[in-house]
């Protein structure tokens, strides 16, 4: 009887093992696929732009993430993306900042006429796959 309880608890643990590995991976994949898109975004839309260092990375209450960040090794370069659940989870172009930091830096000062993320996938025929991920279900697990 104390073998078979034995073993139920080995078998529960390590199955509650995998399961916080294979979270933990596709957390980890999530947020590097994000900042990918945010990557990718601030090629196609900023003068000089180098680098991105990303700070946090966190969930909002809305069901959505927050990133903050800075460029070209500039923390006075601040930034902060939203990821929104109504974009299937997947960073748009939402993005914060200072109008006379990173704002200077837009090669288009109107909203409209900046590239998405999905529109830079289309118009350089990437591999969607490569920039979309998903969530994982628990966050701060």
């Amino acid at each position: 009887m104390k073998a078979k309880i034995i073993i139920l608890i080995l078998i529960l643990t390590l199955i509650g093992l995998g399961g916080h590995t294979l979270h933990k991976n596709k957390k980890e994949n999530y947020i590097t696929t994000q900042e990918k898109r945010i990557d990718l975004y601030f090629k196609h839309n900023l003068k000089n732009y180098q680098t991105m260092k990303i700070n946090n990375f966190k969930k909002s209450p809305m069901k959505g993430y927050f990133i903050d960040g800075y460029i070209n090794d500039d923390k006075t370069l601040e930034f902060e993306a939203y990821i929104s659940s109504a974009d299937n989870h997947q960073f748009t172009g939402d993005v914060g900042y200072d109008t006379d930091g990173v704002g200077k830096l837009f090669k288009e000062k109107n909203a409209k006429d900046k590239l998405t993320p999905n529109d830079i996938i289309k118009k350089e025929n990437l591999n969607k796959k490569d920039y979309e991920a998903d969530p994982p279900l628990i966050w701060g697990f």
